[in-house]
Parts: C-alpha cells; structure tokens; sequence
C-alpha cells in the first residue's frame, strides 16, 4: 500500500530530479491543504469525489490555493500512472476557480512617491540593501529572484547574466541590461560582503513599511516589474518590452528573436533615462 503521503515523498525527489525552483512553496502549500485531509490514504482508494470535496472545501478561504492543490494532486498521479502504481487519475475532470489575473500599476505619480520613501530610508543602516533591491526592480524590470540570486559574477560590463533563472528551460541566459542609474545603484552596494550583489533575497520586510509610509499598501513587489512594462510601452515597441522583460514561450521567443544585444543596451538605457525623468521631476 502507498499513501499519499508516500507518493508526494517520490513526487518531490521527481521535482528536485526536474530542477524545479518552488519546491519548498509546493511543499507548504501540500501539508498545509492536503496532507491532513487525504495524506494518509492509499492512492488506489483515492477517488474524484475525494479530490472534489477537497478542491471545493479550500476554495471556501482560498480559490487560487485550491487551484494550485488541484494542479499538483494531477500532477502526483500523473506520476503514480507513469509508475504503475495506479491506472487512472482521480484529479482529472474537476473545474477550477476563475482566477483573474491582477492588474496593478503604478502612476508616476505613485512612483514618485515610492522614490521619495526610498531616499528616506536609503542612508538607514537596516534599509540599505532593500532600498538598493528596490531601486533595481524598477530601473530594470528584473523578478525579484533575479536581483535577489545576482551575484557579482552575474555582472559583465553594464549587464547581468543570469545562468538560473525562471525561464532556464531552454538553456538560454537571463541577461539584464543596466541602465546608468542602475550601474550607480549597484556600484553603491558593498562588494566583498558576500558573493550576491545586494546581500538579501527579498526586501519583503522592509517593503511593507517602504509601502505605507507611501500609502500604497495594494502594491506588491512583482507590480514593479508591472509598472516597468508599461512604463517602457511609452518608449519602445511590445515586443521589444519583451525582450527586455526575459519572456521565453515559445511564441514570444520567435517574436524577440530580431532584437540584437545593441539594440536591447540602447531600449534599456531609454527606459531607464525614461524612469529617471519621471522621478526628476519631482524637483521641478
């Protein structure tokens, strides 16, 4: 006999087998909402009326969770069919949420006000790094894992070259180019302090208060990289916000596949330039 629990300890060592980078948010996100529940029943006894109730009980508090549990007990036994553990999958033919996905920008306005929050703080011991992380989200647009992992080895001239990144896949480089204010930002961050550029994984913290000291406490962290899309729409074409972005589908792969190095350097130093307008203004 194999428990759920059994299959999801086969299901994780797959995953590290696959390199997949949110194991540990997959991990919580099972024994927090599946494990109690069905983690100690046989898979073979596992049926959709199972997985149903389930699917409908944690979309009471949480849709999208529910959503995530669906696709990963989908996922398990599409594993325990590979090794004839099982013959059928009891999570298929289940209807998930609706999930609408959000739509948060910022106005400069509202950049503006950030930006001053973050002189505030910026010569603030305990701030330093996050302000520095901050600052780099919006002058490139990066995810936050990719400032986050960067590390000095990663910077090449005015770019960094990510080697793993969300979108590796395809075995291609993640390469951020750096505008001049993003080249300040970074040479201001202390390099022999450790082999990351800014020395923290996340500013999470320190963005909570960065946020209400700026009354936007509706913003999080990602509606920077947001906000730099549509920032970068008012000076360079869509695709080419792609290319600056690191899309890599397949379909946005072959629509960035003309952009050549000098033309991402000369888009990414018009954004930037573009942004650096936008919070001088302020002292006009």
């Amino acid at each position: 006999m194999k428990t759920l629990n059994d299959l999801f300890v086969i299901y994780k060592k797959d995953l590290v087998r696959r390199k997949c980078k949110t194991i540990t948010k997959i991990e919580q996100t099972y024994n927090n909402n599946i494990k109690e529940t069905l983690g100690d029943k046989d898979i073979s006894t596992i049926i959709r009326g199972d997985i149903a109730t389930l699917h409908f009980d944690i979309s009471d508090r949480a849709p999208y969770t529910a959503n995530s549990c669906l696709t990963m007990l989908k996922s398990m036994f599409n594993l325990a069919i590979t090794l004839s553990y099982v013959e059928s999958n009891p999570a298929t033919h289940i209807g998930k949420n609706r999930e609408n996905k959000r739509k948060r920008y910022l106005t400069n306005a509202e950049l503006l006000r950030i930006t001053e929050v973050l002189d505030e703080l910026k010569d603030k011991p305990q701030y330093k790094k996050s302000v520095a992380f901050i600052w780099l989200l919006i002058l490139t647009g990066a995810r936050k894992g990719e400032i986050g992992n960067a590390k000095w080895s990663d910077l090449h001239g005015n770019a960094l070259v990510i080697k793993d990144h969300k979108t590796d896949k395809l075995g291609e480089d993640r390469v951020i180019y750096l505008a001049p204010m993003a080249m300040e930002i970074i040479s201001g961050c202390a390099r022999g302090e450790c082999e990351n550029i800014v020395g923290i994984k996340t500013p999470r913290r320190a963005w909570e208060k960065i946020k209400q000291l700026a009354g936007l406490e509706d913003v999080c962290l990602h509606d920077i990289r947001h906000s730099y899309a549509s920032w970068s729409l008012q000076k360079v074409s869509l695709a080419e916000v792609g290319g600056l972005l690191g899309h890599r589908d397949q379909a946005t792969t072959q629509r960035y596949a003309h952009i050549h190095q000098d033309k991402a350097i000369e888009n990414a130093n018009l954004v930037g330039n573009h942004i650096e307008s936008i919070i001088n203004s302020r002292t006009l």
